[in-house]
C-alpha cells in the first residue's frame, strides 16, 4: 500500500446532520497502487442516558469490494507514514472538529481515548482537541478512567 496524502492539498469537508447528532466528513487520501480512499469522521452521537459523545476515526473505503475499514486507533494508521503528511491529517481533523462543534456543538460532551495505557506522544492529538473545543468557548476538563485510559468532558 502507498497512501497518498491529499489533505495537505486542501480538502473537502461536509457536514451532515442537523443538530448535535451530525459528522463532518473530510477526504484525506487515497492509495496509489489499490483502489482505497480514506476520509476522517469527527462526529457527535448520543450516548445511552441521551449524554453527548465526540468521536473520530480513520476510514478506509475499498471502491473494488465496496467494504469500508475503520480506524480507531492511532496504532492503526501507520500506514499514514510521513510527518508531514500526519501533521497534515490532524490539521483536517482540528479543522472539521472546529467547524463541526461552531455548527452543531451540544451544550456539553464527552470524548475517550480508545487505547489504553497510550504514550504521552500518542496524548497529543487529545491535547489539540482540547484547544480547539476551548477556542469554541467550551470549557473541558479530563480525568483517568480504568485501565490507562483518559476522558474529557466540554461544558459551555
Amino acid at each position: 500500500m502507498a497512501f497518498v496524502c491529499t489533505a495537505s492539498c486542501g480538502f473537502g469537508l461536509e457536514i451532515l446532520g442537523a443538530g448535535p447528532v451530525s459528522v463532518a466528513i473530510i477526504n484525506i487520501g487515497h492509495d496509489n497502487i489499490k483502489p482505497l480512499n480514506y476520509t476522517a469522521v469527527i462526529g457527535l452521537d448520543i450516548l445511552p442516558g441521551g449524554s453527548y459523545e465526540l468521536y473520530v476515526q480513520l476510514v478506509e473505503a475499498d471502491d473494488a469490494t465496496g467494504e469500508d475499514r475503520l480506524f480507531w486507533s492511532g496504532r492503526d494508521t501507520s500506514f499514514i507514514k510521513g510527518v508531514a503528511d500526519r501533521a497534515a491529517v490532524l490539521d483536517a481533523i482540528l479543522t472539521g472538529l472546529r467547524v463541526l462543534i461552531s455548527r452543531n456543538g451540544p451544550d456539553e460532551f464527552s470524548w475517550f481515548t480508545y487505547d489504553e495505557a497510550m504514550p504521552k506522544k500518542a496524548l497529543v492529538k487529545f491535547q489539540s482537541f482540547k484547544e480547539v473545543i476551548e477556542g469554541c468557548g467550551y470549557t473541558v476538563t479530563s480525568s483517568r478512567l480504568a485501565a490507562g485510559r483518559k476522558a474529557w468532558k466540554a461544558r459551555r
